[in-house]
């Protein structure tokens, strides 16, 4: 597999063909420098952007109308020249002069529209991988790689699967015996094409170098997707928090990322909000923390920037990504050749995970409900797929949409046998069929409840809820009766479903006073949430519900979670083992995000502020003894105590990042 430099900048070049003066102010040493001033080791560089111009000589494509010489050499050079990486961009699934020149190569929609003429809407544009233009695209990189042999890798973008009614897909979904009037059929139809423009493309891209570095870009990494992710090198993470993604999507991401073989970097931006944002510039802060972040859970670090189209580098951007990639520069010997120390799995509940996935959605929203809850209870996590092993995990938990197969029923009471533990909600210990439990959490089910609106109530196995009255959740529940587990949390139903005979108030009706089936229930080993608790998490907020799901981890681990910390729950931790230098490496985090505007109806979430931190505590439960504890890089030792597996130090200070190496 390819190993990653630490410090990548993607330097996107979509260039309109009405703009003259193309690189007119490339300069090579102006370019070395800002890649100096960045302390920038790896950039990305373009071959053929989304406009369908080449900035170089070609005999396939079209080189831009007001380029007059081969931008993309002097570019290599330039990088060659001072020891910089520089993997090439081509445009995959856009490109508007091949769409322009060929329309039957364009995506058609079931509506039977290609694109609305009208609307500057290039992602309407999307290119057909049953097509012509596959072999076209494929002759394109083909000529990239013969003219660079020696080239730093292959980046391939915008890549997923359409819904393709053109006339050939109908034909050929015909011919295959698939009904075009299904929306499965459709769906499968473009998984066969994806896979057609994987197998070329990859092939194309080690037509003279079997080793050449490649990758795929969909702007997701898709859980589960292993057949297609096995066509990268390597794996990048796309997610810029303020264009919408948002900053708990790449925690996400790069927690199942690193369950996986491939090196992988994260992926954000210098912009205010997205890609494509000429002027746009974050504050020093954010983008400090964003680098953090990454290699605080394991990724390389890349950040997104776009060249103006006179070929001039913008001084102003370098130095704020070098002020932030100096930085990680003195922390990679930390960071280099980790995983993650981690006896928490979150298992996805994202359904049909073997299919390819795009976008900037991160995984199912009841995966996302968890995954904050960790977060926020600053509890080292992984997130595994539908193909994972559940063994080398104290405790797995199982989000409200969870799918009982076959095959999860065997891990589940594999687990169990061998004394883990299982939290889960909603569905998630049912049958495929919702009629009985299939993994027993000493409760029977009844039924599903009538109402739309419940009500949670602490017992004394939830001492840390500090409301005692009812605690209203949306959504219905399942009614268990307890065999023989206890009853975690106590449920009250509504009066009434809210109709225009029955309403009370401007929401919802109260809680009824007459006894319902309980909320949760918790055995030796199982903890049971009947209502989908993850799912309404992530969709209203409401921390007393992370209160209770505490509770259930405390009661589960006997009380001792694996971190204990006084960081605020916006503060984040990071634990990894580094094996070839002997040493655990704890990466604190702590930046307040607030939100500040919209980009396209999503809200926009800034980070500005630098607040430091005083005597932060951390207890650590691990496994191998330690030997000296001290902060990083700078050295300065810290006073720890160490009984029984647990680690106990305390951070004097720190604003936004600090890493605490562990020796063993």
């Amino acid at each position: 597999m390819h190993h990653l430099r630490f410090r990548q900048v993607h330097l996107d070049f979509h260039t309109s063909g009405l703009i003259a003066g193309i690189g007119s102010k490339f300069n090579k040493r102006q370019f070395q420098e800002a890649l100096k001033v960045g302390h920038v080791n790896s950039i990305t560089i373009f071959s053929k952007c989304h406009h369908g111009y080449s900035y170089h000589p070609t005999k396939i494509g079209q080189m831009h109308p007001h380029l007059k010489f081969d931008l993309l050499a002097r570019q290599i050079d330039a990088c060659r020249e001072i020891g910089v990486r520089c993997p090439i961009y081509l445009s995959a699934g856009l490109d508007e002069l091949a769409a322009f020149a060929n329309p039957t190569w364009v995506v058609k929609r079931k509506d039977g529209v290609n694109w609305k003429p009208l609307e500057v809407d290039w992602f309407g544009r999307i290119l057909r991988f049953n097509s012509p233009y596959l072999e076209y695209l494929c002759a394109q990189i083909e000529e990239v790689c013969q003219r660079w042999p020696d080239n730093d890798g292959i980046f391939l973008d915008i890549i997923g699967t359409q819904r393709d009614y053109s006339d050939d897909a109908l034909k050929e979904m015909k011919k295959a015996g698939l009904n075009p009037e299904l929306d499965a059929d459709v769906a499968k139809y473009g998984e066969q094409v994806l896979y057609k423009y994987f197998k070329a493309t990859s092939a194309a891209a080690k037509s003279v170098n079997k080793d050449n570095p490649v990758f795929h870009n969909s702007g997701h990494i898709s859980i589960g997707a292993r057949k297609g992710l096995g066509y990268n090198t390597h794996l990048e993470l796309e997610s810029l928090p303020t264009g919408g993604w948002g900053y708990d999507h790449f925690p996400m991401s790069a927690r199942y990322a690193i369950t996986q073989k491939w090196d992988f970097l994260g992926m954000t931006g210098k912009f205010h909000n997205t890609w494509g944002e000429f002027g746009g510039f974050k504050r020093p802060a954010a983008l400090q923390y964003e680098c953090a972040a990454m290699l605080a859970y394991g990724a390389k670090v890349g950040v997104g920037d776009q060249l103006h189209p006179n070929g001039e580098m913008n001084m102003d951007t370098y130095r704020l990504i070098g002020a932030s990639y100096a930085e990680v520069e003195r922390m990679e010997p930390w960071c280099d050749y980790v995983k993650p120390v981690a006896r928490i799995a979150l298992v996805s509940c994202e359904i049909n995970q073997d299919r390819w996935r795009g976008g900037q959605a991160a995984s199912a929203v009841a995966d996302e409900g968890v995954g904050r809850m960790l977060l926020e209870l600053h509890q080292p996590f992984v997130v595994l797929d539908t193909h994972a092993d559940w063994s080398g995990f104290d405790l797995v938990v199982l989000p409200d949409t969870f799918v009982m197969t076959p095959a999860n029923v065997a891990k589940a009471k594999k687990l169990l046998a061998r004394g883990g533990r299982i939290i889960a909600a909603g569905t998630a210990l049912l049958d495929q069929k919702h009629e009985k439990f299939a993994i027993d959490p000493g409760a029977k089910l009844l039924g599903r409840s009538k109402g739309e609106v419940d009500y949670l109530l602490a017992t004394a196995l939830t001492p840390k809820v500090a409301v005692k009255s009812a605690i209203v959740i949306q959504g219905g529940a399942f009614e268990i009766k307890p065999t023989r587990a206890k009853v975690l949390a106590e449920r009250r139903e509504s009066y009434f479903n809210r109709t225009w005979e029955h309403y009370c108030s401007h929401q919802h009706a109260p809680d009824s006073p007459q006894k319902a089936s309980p909320a949760a229930v918790i055995s030796q080993q199982i903890a049971y949430f009947a209502h989908d608790l993850f799912t309404r998490y992530r969709a209203h907020g409401q921390p007393l519900y992370r209160d209770f799901f505490e509770a259930a981890l405390r009661q589960l681990l006997g009380g001792k979670l694996p971190v204990e910390t006084n960081l605020p729950t916006t503060g984040r931790i990071g634990l990894m083992d580094q094996p070839r230098e002997r040493r655990y490496v704890t990466h604190l985090l702590y930046s307040p995000t607030s939100v500040r505007g919209k980009f396209r109806d999503l809200p926009i979430e800034l980070i500005e502020d630098v607040i430091p931190l005083h005597n932060t505590q951390v207890t650590l439960r691990l496994p191998k003894k330690v030997k000296s504890v001290r902060l990083v890089p700078d050295g300065r030792v810290l006073e720890y105590v160490q009984h029984d597996g647990v680690v106990e130090f305390t951070v004097p200070e720190f604003a936004s990042h600090q890493m605490v190496e562990l020796a063993y």
